[in-house]
């Protein structure tokens, strides 16, 4: 895998192979150089540029991209409302539709603009389209540049839970401008990167000490910071990923937090709609009940439980449920976890990511799940959320 110059020339990228599996693609990144992403989507001969976005995206960098986009072939642009609602079979119906109407061929492009839910909508239409045209995602946000584009899951939403509906689909390049990251709201880009808080955890302890002192020097945002969480976020998922494409083996390890906090995300989303807690604060969340429910069947000691604390607290992050969402809310939805079906059976558990040790996740290592019976999950959140804060001033709350 390529590396990156530790000063990066404004204007100027690099570029990193991902490989998943037998598929590898083009990971290309730097500091103010969207006139290098057009001279390589140039380079794709499309007859039509499918741009999936959102409305908030759109009118901060559609100008920035549209017009050049424009000089190269006829656009289509895709957008919505942002948030949850997107990923949807009714809108993925209409947009399919639409799409077609405006004369997409085999040539066309689909490109992902924006963050984790634009772009997994757009991978669903790009594999849908003709059994599968050419996606390249060109993310705005955090958590899409380290983390959702470093994969080759596509999905959407069912009625009953998150990311039920999709395929797998790599795409064909990302171009990811940290200019574009810098321009995030404070809350936004320290929500994105708690997913990169979650590979230290979970699979490269070695950069804790790394990502503490960026933490602490408060400044997330600056291109340095930012090139050397997408450096880690890289080298952590293809790590795991390399030899397990869909994420199905080695991969599961990636969803350390995922089990409660998508629970806790969509259950608080279908309360608040887009004013619920984000993604990455509700992975964030989870990572601590995983931990509290290791540290009580003895497998991590209380200070790693503070660690997780402490990082979730630096990124701010909650260490309680969002006001007004109960342990029972979350339990009515964490039974319909997307993990169903690796492990046997059982109405009375469902399969966890847990840590023996950082970087060390429980269960077999081709296989890293264990069963947690439901009412270890329902005892860990009623005591995570009882616990006193460990770090002084730490609230946890979302507002």
């Amino acid at each position: 895998m390529a590396t990156r110059d530790a000063g990066a020339v404004p204007g100027g990228w690099q570029v990193q192979r991902i490989r998943i599996g037998e598929v590898d693609y083009p990971y290309y990144y730097g500091v103010d150089c969207l006139d290098l992403v057009l001279q390589e989507l140039a380079a794709l001969d499309a007859d039509l540029f499918v741009v999936v976005t959102d409305d908030t995206v759109l009118e901060l960098h559609g100008q920035a991209l549209l017009p050049g986009l424009r000089a190269l072939a006829g656009v289509e642009v895709i957008s919505h409302p942002p948030g949850e609602a997107m990923k949807t079979l009714p809108v993925l119906a209409a947009d399919l539709e639409r799409v077609l109407a405006a004369g997409a061929t085999r040539r066309s492009v689909v490109v992902g603009l924006g963050g984790g839910v634009p772009g997994n909508l757009a991978g669903v239409i790009a594999a849908l389209l003709f059994r599968g045209v050419r996606l390249v995602h060109i993310p705005t946000t955090t958590t899409a540049a380290m983390d959702s584009v470093l994969s080759l899951k596509q999905a959407i939403n069912s009625a009953i839970g998150k990311n039920h509906i999709g395929t797998y689909l790599p795409p064909y390049a990302v171009f990811t401008d940290v200019a574009l990251l810098a321009t995030l709201p404070d809350r936004e880009l320290r929500s994105g990167l708690c997913e990169a808080a979650k590979n230290c955890l979970a699979i490269r302890p070695e950069a804790l000490p790394r990502l503490r002192e960026v933490l602490a020097g408060g400044e997330l945002s600056t291109p340095a910071a930012l090139l050397w969480l997408l450096d880690e976020s890289v080298r952590a998922k293809s790590s795991v990923t390399v030899d397990d494409a869909r994420e199905q083996r080695t991969g599961l390890v990636l969803e350390y937090g995922h089990t409660v906090g998508h629970a806790v995300e969509l259950a608080d989303h279908r309360r608040r709609g887009n004013d619920g807690v984000s993604h990455g604060e509700a992975i964030a969340f989870g990572m601590v009940v995983a931990a509290t429910i290791a540290h009580r069947r003895g497998w991590l000691p209380a200070e790693i439980v503070e660690l997780h604390e402490e990082v979730v607290s630096a990124l701010g992050a909650p260490l309680r449920l969002p006001a007004g969402l109960t342990v029972d809310d979350v339990m009515d939805v964490v039974r319909d976890d997307n993990k169903r079906g690796y492990l046997p059976p059982c109405s009375e558990s469902i399969a966890f990511v847990l840590l023996r040790e950082l970087g060390r996740p429980a269960g077999d290592p081709g296989l890293p799940l264990v069963a947690v019976r439901l009412a270890e999950v329902r005892e860990a959140l009623e005591v995570v959320q009882s616990r006193e804060p460990v770090l002084t001033g730490a609230d946890g709350e979302v507002a």
